[in-house]
């Protein structure tokens, strides 16, 4: 659930957070990076990555993660449907 004393996700915050999760630098996280043809993100590392968004409080199902193709189609929908995001759930991570 979203914290509503938190701020709107900005990309620099996503993409650290992508980048840390998929244990990979920064730099290759661009909006128009395929998570799977760039990134190399399997299936199994693609739930993996979406439970522990999950945990932080990005909530995206797995019906909606399939459909999602690159780092800004996952940030869109991040910044549609996310309300807020506290940064002290990064932070606890």
């Amino acid at each position: 659930m979203p914290n509503p004393q938190g701020h709107k996700l900005t990309f620099q915050e996503f993409r650290s957070i992508i980048a840390r999760e998929l244990e990979i630098d920064e730099e290759k996280v661009v909006p128009e990076a395929s998570f799977f043809d760039d990134l190399c993100v399997d299936s199994i590392r693609m739930v993996d990555m979406m439970l522990r968004l999950e945990e932080l409080g990005i909530s995206i199902p797995l019906e909606v993660a399939w459909q999602i193709e690159t780092v800004e189609d996952a940030y869109r929908y991040c910044t549609e449907h996310v309300q807020r995001f506290s940064p002290q759930s990064e932070a606890a991570a």
